[in-house]
Order: C-alpha cells, then structure tokens, then sequence
C-alpha cells in the first residue's frame, strides 16, 4: 500500500513510519522542514500545515496514494496557531484527500471536541467533524494520553518518576493511557480491517487510573518503590499556568491544568469491535522504556539549568548591590583603581546577569552555556596569575569554579539540538 504520513518526523509518526515500513508499506512522508534522508527507502516531502491553511498551492498532493495517516500535531499555548495548523492546515488536506479519492486515518486526541474549553482539543475536534461530513472513506482514532520514548508527556513524566515525593496538578482524576506500541499496533489493525463506514474510535487501554499510578507504574519499570504524591496549591498552579502561558511552557499551562483536573475515559471495546484490536495494560508495555540512566538526566537537568540562573543572576545582584565595595577592593588587589575599577565590577555584574538571563531562554542557552565557559575559565585564569592567594580561600571560592566548568559542559552537551 503507498501511504502518505503526514508528520512523519514527531513522536507518534516516527512509531508508525517505523512499523509501515517494516510492514512492507511504500511510504511517502512529510515534516516542516526537510533535512537529510532519516529513514532508508522512505520520500520526504516538506509539508507545514500552517502554511496549507493559507496557500493550497504549499503541498502537491502525489499520485496514486491509496491512505493517508495525518499523525501531525503541535503542543502549543497559542490558540490560534492551534487553530491553523490543527484545523485549518488540517480540513486542507483532507480537501486535497477528497478530491483524489484517498482513504484518510486521523490520528485525533481522546476528548476532542469542537465544543471544547481547551483549544487543543477544540481545534482537533472541528477537524474530526469537518472529516466526518467529507465525502471520503475515513478513520478518526482518538488515542487517550500515550506514553513512551520521545513523546513529551511521557518526557515529563520520566522527569518526575526519580522523585520520593512528586507535586501533581491534581491527585484524583483518572485516565487510560496508551502504550505508542499499542498506538501502533491499532493503526496496523485498521489497515488490515477496514471500517465498512466513516468512524470515530477511542483508543484507550483497559484500566482508569491516576496520574499518580501512571507514574507508580514507570518508577516500578525502572526498579522503585511507589511514590509519594501531593496536590500543588491551588494558587500555587494558577501562577504557574499564567507563567507558562506567557513563556510557552508545554508542561504546565492552562491547558494543561484544564486536562489534568477531569477524567478522560473511554471504552476499550470499541475499537475491538472494529478490527479486533485491544490495548494491552500499559504497565505490561515499559520493558526498555523509562531507564533509570535516561529519568535521572530528566529530573536533574532543569534543576542544574535552575541553580546554575540562579548563582550567575544572584551573582550580578549582589555585585551591583551590598558586595559593590568588596568587588572594588578585589580590584584594588589585582591593581585596578578608580573608574577602570568600577568599570570592571559594573560590567562583570552585568555580563553575569545576562549570562543567567540565557540559561532561562531556550533560543539562547546554548551561546550562553559556552559563554559561560569562557568566562569562568577567564576569571579563573586571570585569578591565578594576578591574585593566585585566592586558591587557599578556604572557602575555595575559586576551585568551585572548576565544579561549575564541569556542571556547563554537561549542560552543553546534553542541551537539545532545534
């Protein structure tokens, strides 16, 4: 069968390229931004459904395609860009189906709604209805939360899994997450057994649980004990949506507190009553996925990144402010005086700042890491020559700088590459 899967290069679409093409599939798929050939065998198109949304003249639909999967999605605060790529890009495409008479499989989002208050699943749900009205032979699945390596959820939740004690959103509401092999096995049951009729299906796996059992059930897959769970304060959470609706924080925005306090639950039986196929317990699916290696690096990265903000931020404060006179006097020692001196300590102080004002922005972080790295060697390097005394500090003001060199290059090396 020659397919065309559109988001071929994101979490869920890599698991389906993998598992059409080891089916024997002729695949054509698309991402935004075409790089070099990932995948033996596989035609990559360059496809934005944004742009799609304004341009129908973006994507040339090719010829003789017998299925399309659209496995494209974006994590986003931003309403109306949810709305162009998820709805708009998206019914584009399916004209662009339609026309050529093409089988469609969209991969939706268990509680999709174009009545819904969260417009992630707002704008999936319009996308679901205006399908079902085509006149086209189509397939909604809509996967409840699904888990495993590479997806973002599942990125935060390994984060978590290393902690005795977690802070959920919220301690009660329940789910029935998905293993993405599970997710996979559903597509590959559709294509085999086709519906004789346009459908939505739930895919969910057999059992409602919490968050905090999901997690339980990661942390036993990697060799720990259950956890200890608490619900974050009420306003606590309200401030921290508002904070990453502003900086486009995935994990928690308003969106994300809105899911995370309502059950979200289906019946499995559903789609095996369509093609036969059930999801297996996700709890049986962690062999491999999470690694004690892989969570560790998860929870203690963002809390480096933050630590590492706070001493160069702290650093420029307190520079600038009670330890302005103490700065000067080192210079004094070095041999520096008067305005050359307050230059010195001013600018040192705002370099510092604006290096920990870097560590918080992802665009700019990695310059800011490797600027990082050029300037404690510098002072460290300038220390030793002109004030070589301060190495027998026995607070070892300067030989923690060694710590901190080595702490940035594991941030630079492990920092992801956009």
């Amino acid at each position: 069968m020659k397919i065309l899967l559109v988001g071929g290069s994101g979490f869920i679409g890599r698991h389906l390229l993998r598992a059409l093409h080891g089916d024997g599939h002729s695949i054509i798929a698309t991402r935004r931004n075409l790089g070099p050939p990932s995948w033996p065998g596989v035609e990559w198109r360059p496809l934005d459904l944004g742009v799609l949304a304004v341009d129908p003249t973006h994507f040339v639909f090719p010829p003789d395609v017998d299925l399309v999967i659209n496995a494209a999605g974006l994590l986003s605060v931003d309403a109306q860009a949810l709305s162009l790529v998820q709805d708009r890009g998206t019914r584009a495409l399916f004209d662009q189906a339609a026309r050529h008479g093409v089988r469609i499989l969209q991969i939706s989002a268990l509680g999709a709604s174009a009545q819904s208050d969260v417009p992630f699943l707002a704008s999936k749900g319009l996308a679901d209805e205006y399908l079902s009205n085509l006149d086209s032979h189509s397939v909604v699945l809509r996967p409840s939360l699904v888990v495993g390596p590479g997806g973002a959820s599942s990125g935060w939740m390994e984060g978590l899994s290393p902690w005795p004690v977690i802070p959920l959103l919220d301690l009660t509401a329940r789910i029935q997450p998905v293993h993405i092999d599970d997710l996979v096995g559903a597509a590959l049951a559709l294509l085999r057994q086709w519906p004789t009729e346009s459908v939505m299906v739930p895919l969910v796996g057999p059992e409602p649980m919490t968050l905090a059992r999901l997690i339980d059930h990661l942390r036993a897959a990697q060799g720990w004990a259950p956890a200890r769970y608490i619900k974050a304060p009420a306003l606590l959470a309200e401030m921290g949506s508002r904070l990453g609706d502003c900086f486009g924080w995935r994990a928690l925005n308003r969106q994300s507190v809105a899911l995370a306090q309502r059950d979200n639950l289906a019946d499995p039986e559903v789609l095996a009553s369509i093609c036969g196929y059930r999801a297996a317990p996700v709890q049986t699916r962690l062999l491999g996925w999470p690694t004690v290696a892989q969570s560790s690096l998860r929870a203690v990265r963002p809390l480096m990144l933050a630590v590492l903000a706070f001493i160069w931020l702290g650093t420029a404060v307190v520079c600038l402010g009670p330890g302005y006179d103490w700065g000067l006097r080192i210079m004094a020692e070095a041999g520096v005086h008067g305005a050359w001196a307050k230059l010195a300590v001013v600018s040192g102080a705002l370099l510092d700042g604006a290096l920990g004002v870097g560590m918080l922005l992802q665009r700019w972080r990695r310059q800011a890491l490797r600027l990082q790295l050029g300037l404690m060697l510098g002072y460290t390097l300038c220390i030793s020559f002109t004030l070589p005394h301060y190495w027998f500090d026995p607070y070892a003001a300067v030989a923690k700088n060694l710590v901190l060199i080595v702490a940035t290059l594991w941030l630079l090396w492990t920092e992801p590459r956009r």
